[in-house]
């Protein structure tokens, strides 16, 4: 069913495994949309499977900036893996083609595992997408993360920005930091506009301003992110804290002998109450006024 890293494979259509693969309620699935400005953002949506070959539906229970972004630019990325080792992926490119208020989709999404207890929040929108190609299973082979995170020990202390201010805060900063976790990078392929992920789970924060990453891991896949082009990066722990770091990709770099792939960060966005938006660069606001003058 899996299939070795011999880089993206696409398909003009979803493959019946496929469709299989994305039915669990219980895994991540992120979808990555296109901002105002041209750069990736993801989300974390989990009523979200391919209904056939040619077309998926994530469902919105809550209003978030990627049902914003995919209606002013229908191109997305969207990405399956398996909650468990051994981890298993697909990846997805589609178009948004149109919403409804009901159907057996919606019912669907709120009979699920994670919906069918809840009172007052339920999946109420329905977005359907066309497929414009996807992959076959693959696998992320375990031996590749273990590869990066000791080569993440050795060497990423060599990257540090040694800059003054720290723009993770103690939750980001903690959430990157970890050996493991899951961790996605999101970048626009310059050949068809769409949103890309790949998972890199051995993606860590060198010191609270940049991210490293070897390529230990998807090499080819890694290789085809552009130099100099903007970046997300999804990360959440297993407590499902989750934080969004967006930035330059600058290419790649030794540091003590071992080549990474560098992030210079330069947006954070929280996903998790009690604060979601963006949290870094700060929001500028002005004094409250106290006294008038006529």
């Amino acid at each position: 069913m899996g299939r070795k890293n011999k880089g993206i494979q696409w398909n003009s259509e979803a493959t019946e495994e496929a469709i299989k693969f994305t039915q669990p309620d219980i895994m991540l699935k992120l979808v990555s949309t296109i901002d105002e400005r041209g750069w990736p953002h993801i989300t974390m949506i989990s009523s979200n499977r391919i209904i056939s070959k040619n077309q998926l539906v994530w469902g919105a229970f809550t209003e978030g900036l990627s049902k914003k972004y995919v209606k002013e630019n229908p191109k997305q990325g969207i990405f399956y893996m398996t909650a468990e080792m051994p981890f298993k992926f697909v990846q997805v490119k589609a178009n948004f083609s149109h919403t409804t208020k009901e159907g057996p989709d919606l019912e669907h999404f709120n009979k699920s595992q994670l919906m069918r207890y809840f009172t007052y929040v339920r999946t109420h929108t329905a977005y359907y997408n066309n497929i414009t190609a996807s992959t076959s299973i693959r696998d992320l082979p375990l031996i590749g993360i273990i590869k990066g995170i000791l080569k993440n020990i050795l060497a990423k202390g060599g990257a540090k920005t040694k800059l003054p201010e720290k723009r993770l805060n103690v939750i980001g900063y903690n959430l990157f930091k970890a050996p493991i976790a899951v961790r996605v990078i999101s970048y626009i392929d310059p050949a068809d506009g769409y949103p890309v992920m790949i998972p890199a789970i051995q993606l860590q924060a060198a010191d609270h301003n940049r991210l490293v990453f070897p390529p230990s891991i998807l090499k080819q896949d890694l290789m085809k992110i552009p130099v100099n082009n903007k970046v997300a990066v999804f990360g959440m722990n297993f407590e499902f804290v989750n934080q969004v770091v967006k930035g330059t990709f600058l290419g790649y770099k030794k540091y003590r002998g071992i080549k990474f792939g560098v992030i210079d960060i330069e947006e954070i966005y929280n996903s998790c109450p009690p604060v979601v938006g963006k949290i870094y660069p700060e929001m500028q606001t002005r004094p409250k006024v106290t006294q008038f003058t006529l």
